[in-house]
């Protein structure tokens, strides 16, 4: 699962060649700010009330992978989990034909013999600035929306580098949310030198392939892990990391994720998502689809092509199959007349005219939009895209701000913004859910792994590594493997880690169910799934296929 941001994703494409509720929020909604948590939903709902050292103690044990995902500390010599999907572009890069790290798995036992990334970075929130105050002021003179757009960047480019210390490997950088109506200076700890671990064969992490890509039940182990070293030695993080909890999560308990969600788009109006629907996003699929097609000849064609585009095919298939989901929940008719509902909602509440303007105002330019790039079903990404962001940034920039003002008056703090690909909390709880007439459960098991496996005559993308085979039996195959829950998460949350109430590990985010692809718009709570690797199958395979004692023994403590 990857961030699939519409606008800059399809400008780079085009280079290469629900959200707010009718009264309160969702119990089990909302990617929230780690300054602004819904700390009275947490009270009421679970019963649980996070103090500020477990706040911060969450917060510093995330790590941001600059490549595109998540991670987290998970002992105190400077463990780091992730995604093997998150760290395939790093195991990629420091494989050759003759070493495919990819395919065979990577392991380094020992201190040293880790191997470095390449280009690779993490980032670890430090602090958090809230800074709207200073950034208001500063536009208070301008003249109109563009002199105040430009105000507020610059000073909130010149607060940025206030708190930036590159020598000490700090980094500001500038947050802006809601639309525009809030501010934040984020500052890093900056890691450049992260050293891979272990990782699974690929195989095994992506098992079942595209096939299985966003379904569930789920067989995937999911996991790679990094050291991350400064001054040539492992650094100390025994103030922040998580510790690893082997029994893993447990049917209806309360968990969280705390992570780096990369784009949602929930505040669009209802007018906007239509506009998505019915142009923009069928169009960034047929591109996808052309894509594709396109990769996959030149890799059948050329063994030293499969090798190199991989990766690349990989985040292509994924963003398409993510895409077509997106497509899929705007062509929902339920979904999209509750999105409009939630306008008409705000406009009553709201109850002035300068809202019902606003509206007004973005369904006119969505209109002219549709009437110059959408005739006779054939759209050009390349001028409807810059055309897209110029009416969603620019000229509809003060009808979004008179939104937002709105909703912040009728809703208050029970709103979240959109995902940013910075860190956010989100929680929910370990549960199955009903699919058509059948209920799927909340886990899945080892044993499910294998009988899948049989199932398919250990035919790809169904096939498992010689060693799995040869050490099926001496596997406890009722240990649970992969598991859903309610979280609300988007593409970014990859690498994310599942805690409990102790900020312990029991999950490592990898996937999302295929009923959660509409997520980018909103999020309905009957279906969408968060999908993880459970620790107590980590744990299993970790020691009994791959005999990585030392490894078992960082995470346990021992």
């Amino acid at each position: 699962m990857q961030s699939t941001p519409i606008l800059p994703f399809a400008v780079a494409l085009l280079a290469l060649g629900a959200s707010f509720p009718s009264s309160t929020t969702r119990p089990d909604e909302g990617m929230w700010l780690f300054d602004a948590l819904p700390l009275k939903t947490l009270k009421e709902k679970y019963d649980f009330e996070p103090t500020q050292e477990w706040i911060d103690h969450v917060r510093l044990g995330s790590v941001r992978f600059d490549t595109g995902g998540s991670g987290s500390f998970v002992s105190p010599n400077g463990l780091v989990m992730t995604n093997h999907h998150v760290a395939l572009e790093t195991i990629q890069k420091v494989s050759t034909q003759e070493k495919d790290f990819v395919e065979a798995g990577f392991s380094a036992k020992d201190y040293g013999s880790e191997v470095p990334g390449t280009d690779l970075t993490l980032r670890q929130l430090i602090e958090i600035k809230n800074v709207t105050k200073d950034v208001v002021q500063a536009s208070a003179a301008a003249k109109d929306e563009a002199e105040k757009g430009s105000l507020r960047q610059a000073k909130l480019e010149e607060l940025a580098a206030a708190s930036t210390n590159e020598e000490k490997h700090i980094i500001a950088d500038p947050v802006v949310l809601f639309d525009g109506n809030e501010f934040r200076i984020y500052v890093y700890h900056v890691y450049d030198d992260v050293r891979v671990v272990f990782a699974p064969e690929k195989q095994v992490a992506f098992y079942g392939g595209d096939l299985d890509n966003f379904t569930y039940p789920r067989y995937c182990l999911d996991c790679a892990f990094f050291r991350v070293y400064e001054d040539g030695k492992p650094i100390d993080s025994s103030k922040f990391y998580f510790k690893w909890n082997p029994e893993g999560a447990k049917a209806d308990e309360l968990v969280f994720v705390s992570g780096h969600p990369g784009n949602t788009e929930r505040l669009l109006t209802h007018e906007e998502m239509e506009l998505h629907r019915d142009l923009s996003v069928p169009a960034i699929v047929d591109l996808l689809t052309r894509r594709a097609e396109q990769m996959k000849k030149a890799m059948d064609a050329n063994k030293d092509a499969a090798f190199r585009l991989r990766d690349q095919y990989f985040g292509v298939m994924n963003s398409l199959k993510a895409y077509s989901g997106h497509l899929a929940g705007l062509r929902d008719a339920e979904m999209m007349a509750k999105m409009k509902a939630r306008d008409e909602e705000l406009i009553a509440k709201a109850n002035t005219p300068e809202v019902k303007a606003a509206f007004e105002f973005i369904a006119g330019e969505m209109q002219k939009l549709r009437d110059k790039y959408g005739k006779d079903g054939k759209v050009d990404l390349r001028q409807l895209m810059p055309a897209l962001q110029q009416a969603t940034m620019q000229t509809c920039a003060e009808a979004k701000s008179t939104i937002n003002n709105a909703r912040f008056a009728v809703y208050g703090t029970s709103m979240y913004p959109d995902a940013t690909f910075t860190l956010r909390l989100a929680f929910g709880t370990v549960k199955g859910y009903e699919a058509g007439t059948t209920a799927v459960p909340p886990k899945t098991t080892l044993n499910g792994l294998f009988d899948r496996n049989s199932s398919f005559d250990n035919q790809p993308p169904f096939d498992l590594p010689q060693r799995w085979l040869d050490k099926k039996d001496e596997l406890d195959l009722n240990t649970p493997y992969n598991f859903v829950s309610t979280i609300d998460i988007i593409g970014g949350n990859s690498g994310s880690p599942v805690l409990n109430r102790d900020a312990e590990i029991v999950g490592l985010i990898f996937d999302g169910n295929i009923e959660s692809l509409p997520g980018n718009y909103w999020f309905d709570e009957r279906v969408n799934r968060a999908v993880s690797v459970h620790t107590a199958g980590m744990t299993e395979a970790i020691a009994k296929v791959y005999h990585e004692y030392s490894l078992v023994a960082e995470l346990l403590g021992r």
